[in-house]
């Protein structure tokens, strides 16, 4: 299991490093949600928290099929 030293955020502005689904931690004004974003876009400010926005990479694109995840071959 990852300890919390070992989780990475990322803030606005920065470039998405991988495509794949993101929790998305807001500061106080709503609760933690997921999103998809591509990768080399731009992690979006939100529009109440503005900066204070957070991003952690839950699964990168095409992990699922790595995870055991049956596709049709």
């Amino acid at each position: 299991m990852d300890s919390d030293s070992n989780r990475k955020f990322y803030k606005p502005g920065q470039v998405v490093p991988a495509a794949g689904i993101y929790k998305v931690l807001h500061a106080e004004h709503r609760l933690p949600h997921k999103a998809s974003f591509k990768a080399r876009e731009k992690f979006p400010a939100c529009s109440k928290c503005a900066s204070l926005v957070r991003f952690e990479l839950l699964m990168a694109a095409g992990d699922s099929a790595r995870n055991g995840a049956k596709g049709s071959s």
